[in-house]
């Protein structure tokens, strides 16, 4: 059985595009704050991409190979192909609102452990997704913080005056 991973949402003072840029720029780098965090773009076809990723919480690296599907500017998804879970399936969603961008996030992972049916359900809901939780809203509150900052000192992708009272 699949657990729903907890949905988030936050604004982000920067224009959708810069978003999606930031959200999207595998291969090319990492946050501040992701040291030992990567990606690499294993394959592309258009706007399907393979990334493999490795991803830290705590100590611990992790590998995974996904297929990643992008939907410029509004929604960016991800498939589980190779790694330690069974299933992972995630999506980010940019929406343009007053003030810069809602980034909202929602997913499912599934484990698996063949010698004890039911086993991998109370793995992934008690074990792994407190981690992937922490995971995604660290990553979610480091691309806020970079995406502002950049917003404010571009000038391709200039923020939005506020509307005047």
């Amino acid at each position: 059985m699949k657990v729903q991973l907890t949905d988030r949402h936050i604004t982000i003072d920067a224009p959708r595009p810069l978003v999606f840029q930031m959200l999207g720029a595998f291969g090319r780098g990492h946050l501040p704050g992701d040291e030992g965090e990567s990606s690499k773009v294993l394959e592309r076809d258009g706007d399907r991409l393979t990334v493999e990723f490795f991803t830290m919480d705590g100590k611990r690296r992790y590998r995974t190979v996904e297929e990643v599907m992008l939907f410029p500017p509004e929604r960016i998804t991800f498939r589980h192909l190779e790694g330690p879970l069974h299933h992972s399936s995630e999506e980010f969603l940019l929406e343009e609102v007053a003030g810069g961008t809602r980034l909202s996030y929602r997913g499912d992972i599934q484990c698996r452990m063949a010698w004890m049916p039911g086993m991998g359900w109370l793995v992934a809901r008690f074990y792994v997704k407190p981690k992937y939780d922490r995971v995604i809203r660290q990553h979610m509150e480091r691309l806020k913080i970079a995406a502002q900052a950049r917003a404010a000192r571009s000038h391709v992708f200039r923020r939005q005056a506020p509307a005047s009272a």
